[in-house]
């Protein structure tokens, strides 16, 4: 999101910033299936992810740079600048997160199942959290679509508070390392939807803040 597509084509910010939440989104899709869905080509999944996490996580670093580069300017462009680095700051973030989910996903391939109830609370915030990318994304790349983030982040965090209650209380019967990873992939899913609905919010000010043609 350098000066020239913020300042030449609003288009493609708007564009960037939306590929950037696919990889992130493709990286903690393809995480989720090797945890979920262990027989299902897991070295093809985890290469998957890496190939998302890669470009992310470049992308996310030039974003940074950029933003930083340009704040040094006393001329430089401040809509460019702050949009350089929340967004860089988050996406990057989500690439970080996808990558425990990814690990915590591969070092349980030997392991036996988490019970069904957890297993199914995690499931639940998992997918969840992957809906709500997909609306920050579509929101992004077009001001027609309404991400309904807020409210989909509400039920996620909910989901969470619920999952920690039976963690805490020890009613769902986990060993320490599984109680562990059922927490971490929780946390890892939660803020990932916060950090997906904080690129959605930045575009929508950075798209209502746009200066007057």
């Amino acid at each position: 999101m350098s000066a020239e597509g913020a300042g030449g084509g609003a288009g493609d910010v708007f564009e960037r910033v939306a590929e950037l939440l696919r990889l992130a989104r493709t990286a903690l899709s393809e995480a989720t299936t090797v945890l979920f869905q262990p027989t299902a080509k897991g070295e093809k999944k985890m290469a998957a992810v890496d190939r998302a996490l890669e470009e992310l996580w470049q992308e996310a670093e030039d974003l940074v740079s950029a933003g930083l580069a340009t704040g040094a300017d006393q001329d430089g462009d401040i809509r460019t600048v702050i949009t350089d680095m929340y967004v860089g700051e988050d996406v990057g973030r989500m690439g970080v997160l996808a990558r425990q989910v990814a690990d915590i996903a591969w070092a349980r391939q030997t392991k036996p199942p988490l019970p069904g109830p957890v297993r199914d609370a995690v499931r639940g915030i998992g997918e969840d959290c992957l809906a709500l990318i997909d609306g920050a994304r579509d929101a992004v790349a077009s001001s027609a679509a309404a991400p309904g983030t807020d409210a989909r982040l509400a039920d996620i965090t909910d989901q969470h508070v619920r999952l920690c209650r039976v963690l805490l209380s020890e009613s769902a019967s986990l060993d320490v390392v599984d109680a562990v990873d059922v927490s971490v992939l929780s946390r890892c899913y939660v803020e990932c939807a916060q950090r997906a609905a904080s690129v959605a919010l930045h575009m929508a000010l950075f798209r209502e803040t746009a200066p007057a043609s």
